[in-house]
């Protein structure tokens, strides 16, 4: 969790030295979340032409060429996105018109470069016009001046503090809110944050990533990845389960890949992990629109057998993780399954789906300025007669505490303190159930701060993550989830039983 971040702001008049001119491509901003380094944009200006190449999380890299004017707005732009280990998308281009600067949430340097057009207006507080990099329409930055070198920028609900030299050149800028810092650094080189493709082993060689093939009775396929730590083993496992939406074994696309940083932690505790991309998603085969619920369950027990038949797992010491959707699963395949040595939920529900659909659309109503306060619970009936796929209405149909309370296994059950998507009540239902059915060893544990997404979000955002300042899933949470898991699987363990 977050402690409390103090930002020493200068006295007007102070402040520190102008800054030497940095080599050619020898700046970089480094993006930290809690410490964790979580993205670097290295930063090139030559002239009226900014050249910045943008790395999250190792994986995700935007190369962006800018032009600006004298008066530091932007001309034209041209981005070329791509993962780490595959080939880049086509460019995108952009005029900007008159008047605006570029802008992403991504690359740092568009701080800076709002700081630089407020510095040339001159005023104590501005409105700074800005354009996306990669589609039409303009917004607007509120920039206000503290000092000679202390900004204060507000935009898409984050509150950006900045520290500049006494040129304009940016030297910091501190998001209090998301445990999230920027720092400028002259000198570091890219082999310092090699790429990671997202389904590969990390850089550093901490373990072993493999592709794999998982047979299913039905007779689809599961194709995952599997992640061994060192050593000879047999290992203790977890399989990760993904959430209501088709999702790939990592839970979304780089830089925001939720089950990758969990595989990530655990693996790092010693604990092999597989996770795979939902029947009829990316590699694996079958069908997924007439999937529900129950089928995977049923995929996850095929992927529980699986490993229990590896040379290198230990079959005792099986576990499973579930993210939201898979948060209701966990406790289904643990409830028929007295094997299974112990689950994590994540953002599970704890009450019947069609009380989680409510929840979600009234957040989302609630939130909607357009929508006047006597017509909100006209529009939430509106969208609760939407019509639904297979899966939402097998997953509407169950109640979650009839397999949590046959839940024996040690089980963690987490959530975010700021989640929109899924009832906070859900997590001392989901405990109070497992503890009536005799299960000794539960926990809860609620992180502020952070949404559904498992990101350090105050806001709690439903949607459009692209504006979140963090990219890397809550690193107190990874922290926390992988000790216990790690702990629970240490040894054979006795359902029903109490570990310390």
């Amino acid at each position: 969790m977050i402690g409390p971040l103090v930002l020493a702001l200068t006295m007007a008049g102070s402040g520190p030295p102008a800054a030497t001119p940095p080599a050619p491509g020898s700046t970089a901003f480094l993006t930290y979340e809690s410490g964790v380094l979580v993205g670097a944009d290295w930063v090139e200006r030559r002239g009226n032409t900014v050249h910045s190449r943008s790395v999250l999380m190792q994986s995700r890299i935007i190369d962006a060429t800018i032009q600006l004017r004298e008066d530091q707005t932007t001309v034209r732009s041209s981005v070329v996105l791509r993962e780490a280990g595959s080939e880049p998308l086509e460019p995108i281009s952009r005029s900007f018109g008159e008047g605006a600067v570029y802008w992403s949430d991504m690359i740092p340097s568009s701080i800076e470069q709002v700081v630089r057009r407020a510095r040339l207006l001159g005023r104590a507080h501005a409105r700074i016009a800005v354009g996306s990099l990669y589609r039409e329409g303009r917004e607007e930055v509120e920039v206000s001046r503290v000092d000679s070198t202390d900004w204060v920028l507000a935009i898409h609900g984050k509150r950006y503090l900045v520290l500049t030299d006494s040129t304009g050149s940016m030297l910091s800028a501190t998001l209090p809110e998301f445990g999230v810092t920027i720092e400028r650094r002259d000198g570091f080189r890219p082999e310092q944050y090699p790429p990671w493709p997202p389904n590969d082993a990390p850089p550093d060689g901490a373990y072993r990533a493999g592709p794999v093939s998982v047979p299913a009775p039905q007779g689809h396929v599961l194709a995952g990845t599997l992640t061994i730590p060192p050593g000879p083993g047999p290992f203790p496992a977890a399989v990760l389960i993904t959430g209501l939406s088709p999702s790939n074994r990592n839970g979304g696309q780089p830089p925001w890949m939720p089950l990758r940083d969990l595989a990530d932690a655990l693996t790092r505790h010693g604990i092999a992990v597989l996770r795979v991309d939902d029947r009829g998603v990316e590699a694996s085969t079958g069908d997924r629109a007439s999937s529900t619920t129950y089928d995977e369950a049923n995929d996850v027990r095929t992927e529980v057998a699986w490993l229990r038949a590896r040379p290198r797992i230990d079959r005792r010491r099986i576990g499973l993780v579930g993210y939201s959707e898979g948060g209701l699963i966990a406790p289904m395949v643990a409830a028929g399954d007295s094997t299974i040595a112990a689950i994590v939920t994540l953002a599970g529900p704890g009450v019947p789906g069609l009380e989680v659909a409510r929840y979600q659309i009234e957040a989302a109503v609630v939130r909607d300025s357009s929508i006047a306060p006597e017509d909100r619970e006209s529009e939430i009936r509106k969208q609760m007669s939407d019509t639904l796929t297979v899966r939402e209405r097998s997953y509407l149909s169950i109640d979650p505490l009839s397999f949590a309370r046959r839940t024996k296994c040690p089980a963690l059950i987490v959530q975010g303190g700021t989640d929109l998507t899924v009832p906070l009540r859900s997590a001392e239902r989901l405990a109070w159930a497992m503890r009536a059915g005799g299960n000794r060893d539960v926990s809860v544990r609620i992180y502020p701060g952070v949404s559904h997404s498992l990101l350090y979000d105050p806001g709690g955002l439903n949607s459009g993550w692209v504006y979140l300042p963090g990219f890397l899933t809550a690193p107190e949470l990874l922290r926390s989830t992988a000790d216990w898991l790690a702990a629970r699987l240490s040894a054979p363990h006795r359902a029903g039983g109490r570990r310390g």
